[in-house]
Formats: C-alpha cells, sequence, structure tokens
C-alpha cells in the first residue's frame, strides 16, 4: 500500500509572534473545545479517502498545539488510530513552545503514542526571544528538553530563526553552540523573512527595527555550515540538519511528492492528483457538517480552494521540492512518476549549471552543491515549466 501523510492543525496561541504569517490566534476554552469537536469530526468523516493508504507520519502543527490541554491531542490520536490504517513504526510529531510544554502534557504526548517533539525555541538569547515577540525564554526551553528526555522521548527537533532584528553573527553563534552542546538529534534553521500582514511589517515600515546586513547573514549561514558539520549533523535539506536516521521523516515524505490529508483551520491536501484547502475561518470551519461529506457532492462547499494539479504544476512542484533536499532528484524516480526522462526536459539547463559547478550529479541524482544552494532561486526559475 502507498504511504500517505497526515497534518492535524491546530491554530492556537497564547499570543502571537511578530514574525508570524500564518493563521494562528488566541481563542476561549469554549473555541478550542467546539474546534477539536468539529476537527474529531473531520477526522472521522475524510478516512474513506485513506482507504487504500498506509499511514506513514502525523504531524501536529500551529498555532501552538500545547497550547490546549493535553486531552485534546489524545483525543485527536486516538479518532486516527481508530479510523486509519497507522503504521507501528509512524513518525508522530507534535510542535510545542517551551512555555507550555509541561510534564503533564508532555507524558500524555507520549503515552499517546508521540515520538517527536518540535520545540520552537528560536533564539537562546532572551532579549532576541523579547524582539520575536516569544512568550518563553531559554530556560524555559531547557526544562521542556529534559523533561522530554527523561520521558523518553529522544527524538527532538529544535527550531532556530536567524537574521533576527539586532542579532549579530556572534550572538547567533552563540545560541547556535548552546543548542547543538545538548546533543539534539534535529535541527531546523531559518532565516527570517519580513511577510506582509505581520507586526514586523509595519515596525520595519516605521523603521521601528532594522534587520541585519547582508553580510552578516552571509557569515551566520558559514557559521550554520561549520557548526552543525562539527556536532555531526548532517544537512539533508536547505534548513534542516539531523544526526543519521533523525531526517524528519513527515518532511522528507512532503519534499517527495508523498500525498497527504490535511485537518482543521486552512490545512491543506495533496491526494489523487488534487489540492485541497480547507476554511480559513474559523466560524466558516465551525458551521460545516462533516457528517454528511461522504455523501454531500457538494464537495466545494467544504473548501476554500480545490485545484487539479496539471502535469506541468506537478513537474514544478516535483522541481522545487526535490531540489531543497540535499540528495535532489533521482532520474529513476522522476520517469516512474511522470513517464518523462528528465534529462529530455532539463538537459541544457542541467548542462550549464553542472558547468558553473552549482549542481553535480552522482550516479541518478542530480543535486545542488552548497554554491547551488545558495543561489537556489535562480537556478530553480531556469529549470521550471511555463504553464
Amino acid at each position: 500500500m502507498q504511504n500517505l501523510e497526515l497534518y492535524i492543525h491546530i491554530p492556537f496561541c497564547e499570543k502571537k509572534c511578530k514574525y508570524c504569517d500564518f493563521v494562528s490566534f488566541h481563542a476561549t476554552h469554549d473555541v478550542v473545545n467546539n474546534y477539536i469537536e468539529k476537527l474529531l469530526t473531520e477526522i472521522e468523516s475524510k478516512s474513506f479517502l485513506a482507504n487504500n493508504f498506509k499511514i506513514s507520519s502525523i504531524y501536529i502543527g500551529g498555532g501552538t498545539p500545547s497550547f490546549i490541554e493535553a486531552k485534546y491531542i489524545r483525543f485527536i490520536l486516538e479518532s486516527i488510530y481508530k479510523s486509519y490504517n497507522v503504521n507501528e513504526d509512524a513518525e508522530i510529531s507534535i510542535e510545542v513552545n517551551p512555555n507550555s510544554a509541561t510534564m503533564d502534557k508532555l507524558k500524555t504526548y507520549y503515552d499517546s503514542g508521540i515520538n517527536r517533539l518540535s520545540i520552537g525555541l528560536q533564539s537562546a538569547n532572551d532579549d532576541e526571544l523579547k524582539t520575536l515577540g516569544r512568550i518563553h525564554n531559554y530556560s524555559d526551553f531547557l526544562n521542556a528538553y529534559n523533561v522530554a528526555i527523561h520521558l523518553g522521548i529522544k527524538n527532538i527537533n529544535v527550531d532556530l530563526i536567524n537574521g533576527i532584528p539586532g542579532q549579530s553573527p556572534e550572538s547567533y553563534r552563540k545560541t547556535l553552540k548552546q543548542v547543538l552542546m545538548l546533543n539534539v538529534k534535529h535541527i531546523s534553521i531559518y532565516n527570517l523573512i519580513i511577510e506582509n500582514g505581520t507586526a514586523f511589517k509595519t515596525m520595519l515600515d516605521n523603521n521601528e527595527i532594522q534587520l541585519p546586513l547582508e553580510s552578516d547573514l552571509l557569515l551566520m549561514d558559514k557559521i550554520t555550515k561549520d557548526l552543525t558539520s562539527y556536532y555531526r549533523l548532517n544537512r539533508y535539506e536547505i534548513s534542516n540538519f539531523a544526526k543519521s536516521g533523525f531526517e524528519c521523516r513527515h518532511n522528507l515524505g512532503y519534499w517527495s511528492d508523498v500525498p497527504y490529508i490535511g485537518f482543521g483551520l486552512n490545512s491543506a491536501s495533496y491526494i489523487d492528483s488534487k489540492r485541497y484547502k480547507n476554511k480559513t475561518k474559523i466560524n466558516d470551519y465551525l458551521s460545516l457538517d462533516y457528517k454528511s461529506y461522504m455523501l454531500n457532492k457538494k464537495i466545494d462547499e467544504y473548501y476554500d480552494e480545490i485545484a487539479q494539479v496539471s502535469i506541468n504544476s506537478h513537474i514544478n512542484e516535483y522541481m522545487m521540492l526535490g531540489f531543497r533536499k540535499i540528495s535532489g532528484i533521482n532520474t529513476d524516480d522522476f520517469y516512474n512518476t511522470f513517464n518523462k526522462k528528465f534529462e529530455d526536459l532539463f538537459g541544457t539547463a542541467l548542462k550549464i549549471y553542472q558547468g558553473m559547478g552549482l549542481i553535480r550529479r552522482v550516479e541518478n541524482n542530480y543535486f545542488l552543491t552548497d554554491e547551488g544552494l545558495d543561489v537556489s532561486n535562480k537556478i530553480l526559475s531556469d529549470l521550471l515549466i511555463n504553464e
């Protein structure tokens, strides 16, 4: 049976961070309770979509899943196990904020089958955390991390951000070194991007914050490469580093064209060559009658968007996601997916970038070199098919 991934969106947060453009917000207990009830109904009602699949990974993201009561997470997983064919060795992840990842919650997660945590640290510098609008400090993170290890959750990711307003290469080096010295198994490092609609965008427009210089960002990237290599974390995707065997299977599936179903507000699904986007407004989502989902012919009423993925769109997405992986794109996999030869479509551009040292080929895999990763957007623009 083919693998299928599940994503569950918990849109609630105690406080929205200044850089966040995700669908997330604070909510009352009643709203949270109503949301979980609707979410459980959606999970059960869509189970027929997975009849011919086995669940290889489950990812609970947000928002801040650890903001809500732990019993809700247990209810979600019980519903999934009841209605879906979950692999015995499935990777089951949850995102947590250090401020709300209490011992009781982490124990409930572990007892419910969760075997991977993603802790949103972002920085080990408390002043930088305040700049980001985070509600925790570094001490909160250490406590959550140590409790998780004590409980037996050893597969832990730590999220970091570089390019924070006021951040220097030296303060970033200190953050990264402090985290790596904990012997973490996985680390995700994201360059701060100022998105429209965020508090940071308003502050930047009003000259209330100043971003690090481009030269500082380049130095931070070098620090990342040097320190992760020293602590023996392998870079397996542009922003992700892991000890051998601890690569995030959920994300690898997403980057490798594995289908997925998303549950909850604003979540996305990709199955049977179609993309679906759930309702974005909470009241619209709560008003849906999922009990009749399977029988309802007006399926578009349940989504904000439904799109048939064209062959060219599929190839373009495959290219963009595939070249994010350090292993790149396998030509046999490409042919098996599209019944087209990789070199027939992209041979000219591949030769040019191979000659420039930006793309390499080893056996049947094409991948970006370190220099190629630094200019990946330019390379990919030449490796996409016009719609």
